[in-house]
């Protein structure tokens, strides 16, 4: 199992934001894997889960991203990204905000990436702002898999997040599916992004 935490690597270049204009595209220019590529990291992972031989790294992934325009506002755009990160891997796609879709994937073999929010009035458990998270499995207590790619010591032990996941083998969060999906991203109609072998 593959595990990319996007905090390792703040150096490693990724220009987002290329539709804004002024301060916020100069910002852009600057962006790092490390604060921005939670989606492009996850990517990874889910591809790591699903297929044995595949050749797709964080530069597969940023140019992925560029090539599609998905880096046009802050971080990864991923209505953009994931269908040609699908048609690049070989993989099916589907997108949903619905979690008993998502539990059918992780019960018939997929892997997911999920788009997870804090928002006025609720304390997100996977962020302070926005974030892509992959969901890998489901334990046999009913338990979603996730890896975090900005994943820390500490992260989930914050006021309003203690007690809501349990770490196993040191960097896959466990939590159960109504945590996860009371963190998505409730504005958007798109949530999950359902992958599998074809």
């Amino acid at each position: 199992m593959k595990y990319v935490n996007q905090l390792e690597h703040p150096n490693m270049l990724y220009v987002t934001r290329t539709e804004q204009e002024g301060a916020a595209r100069e910002r852009g220019r600057t962006t790092t894997i490390a604060r921005s590529g939670c989606g492009l990291c996850s990517a990874i992972m889910v591809a790591d889960r699903l297929l044995v031989n595949y050749e797709f790294d964080l530069d597969d992934a940023i140019q992925l991203s560029y090539d599609t325009k998905a880096n046009h506002r802050i971080g990864t755009d991923y209505q953009r990204f994931a269908p040609a990160f699908a048609e690049k891997l070989g993989l099916r796609l589907e997108m949903t905000s619905d979690l008993e879709q998502l539990l059918n994937c992780l019960r018939t073999g997929g892997a997911a990436v999920a788009h997870v929010a804090e928002r006025e009035g609720y304390t997100a458990v996977f962020t302070h702002g926005g974030h892509y998270i992959a969901v890998i499995g489901e334990e046999p207590d009913g338990r979603v898999a996730i890896l975090d790619p900005s994943y820390k010591e500490g992260k989930y032990e914050e006021e309003g997040r203690k007690g809501k996941v349990e770490m196993k083998n040191g960097v896959i969060a466990l939590c159960t599916p109504e945590v996860l999906h009371e963190d998505t991203t409730k504005e958007h109609d798109v949530v999950y992004y359902l992958f599998w072998r074809k």
